[in-house]
């Protein structure tokens, strides 16, 4: 019989405000604006190449049902160059052209009118050494300003033979 191949998830990365591994602060981010977080250094030693994302926003005071509260991205890099020339750290996303070289992960849709945590997932393959997720506000109205009201993770999903 051959063997199975199953899915061994390990501790995440987390991209929030605080206490996570990188910074990313969309807090209070306006409508057709975009925060970047901080790069994460995964190293040079034998890591997963599938990773599961999860993101969670708030929407602000006001919201439209329907609307893309968040586009989300992921932004790699070599350690000498990387997908746009906005920097490395939790920074203002510069144009919405920045986008352009970025990998789209998904996006986070209003799916009621309230002040609640939306959230989306997905998978995706990370073969670079540095990264980082992107979120631009797709809606009409600003993000929470609550900065504990976001964060981005990703899940480790190495393949494991048994």
């Amino acid at each position: 019989m051959a063997n199975l191949i199953y899915q061994l998830p390990q501790t995440a990365k987390v991209w929030k405000s605080s206490g996570g591994d990188a910074v990313w602060t969309p807090t209070s981010l306006g409508s057709g604006a975009g925060r970047q977080g901080a790069h994460l250094d995964f190293g040079s030693t034998a890591r997963s190449r599938l990773y599961a994302w999860i993101c969670s926003i708030v929407p602000g005071a006001t919201r439209v049902v329907g609307q893309i509260g968040l586009r989300i991205y992921w932004k790699a890099g070599d350690g000498t160059y990387y997908e746009n020339d906005d920097g490395t750290g939790d920074a203002a996303v510069s144009s919405i052209n920045k986008l352009r070289n970025l990998r789209v992960l998904g996006a986070i849709t209003i799916d009621e009118d309230a002040a609640v945590p939306m959230t989306a997932s997905g998978l995706i393959e990370l073969p670079h050494r540095y990264g980082a997720p992107v979120g631009w506000n797709g809606s009409s109205n600003a993000l929470s300003s609550t900065a504990t009201d976001f964060f981005f993770a990703l899940y480790p999903v190495p393949d494991e033979i048994q």
